[in-house]
């Protein structure tokens, strides 16, 4: 029988590592259980600690039963300060601010603007819970999410979205010079990109 403490334990471990939202399914294969209520008791009780105010950090829940440890946006500005590494590629940021900007937009479209490269941008995009995809005959209805909006402190509309996106990028451009406008987002607690960070595609 395994023991609960334990289960949390491990799901901590997955959550804390991951660099993205965390499937449910996906902690019961890694965890090598069979039971989802497990998990969400595990889960549950990780809730409880991390959401009771008095952490940096907080557990939400996002769409699909996924589950994501993040630092509470209270503290985006404080850390900001010293994180030097950029968070995703220009590339990838362009796309996420064409996809925000032109909300909700087939990903063909997404394409034909910024090329192939686009579709492996939006792949690791949906990984990381910024951009949803509905699928619709052949291609996919993108638009980005309720967490991209937390992360930018607005309200998940696309004209606040757009709008945070332009204040961020322009006021990232001014104060940085030569330094990528992507820098402007990397406080927000995904540490790894699958993208090379040097590419400006």
């Amino acid at each position: 029988m395994e023991d609960s403490k334990d289960i949390v334990t491990r799901i901590e471990a997955l959550l804390f590592a991951a660099s993205k939202p965390v499937e449910v399914r996906e902690m019961l294969s890694i965890c090598g259980l069979r039971k989802k209520e497990k998990i969400l008791s595990a889960v549950k009780e990780l809730m409880k600690k991390y959401n009771d105010g008095r952490s940096a950090i907080e557990l939400v829940e996002l769409p699909g039963e996924r589950f994501y440890l993040r630092l509470r946006r209270e503290y985006h500005d404080l850390v900001k300060r010293y994180v030097k590494k950029p968070l995703f590629s220009r590339g990838i940021m362009r796309t996420l601010s064409f996809i925000a900007y032109h909300q909700p937009i087939e990903q063909s479209k997404v394409a034909a603007v910024r090329g192939n490269s686009a579709y492996r941008h939006v792949k690791i995009l949906v990984e990381r819970g910024l951009v949803e995809a509905e699928e619709k005959g052949k291609t996919k209805i993108l638009k980005t999410t309720q967490l991209l909006a937390d992360y930018l402190g607005v309200p998940n509309t696309p004209s606040a979205i757009k709008k945070a996106l332009m204040l961020n990028l322009e006021g990232n451009k001014e104060k940085t010079g030569n330094r990528s406008s992507e820098d402007t987002m990397k406080a927000y607690n995904f540490e790894k990109s699958e993208e090379p960070l040097s590419s400006s595609a």
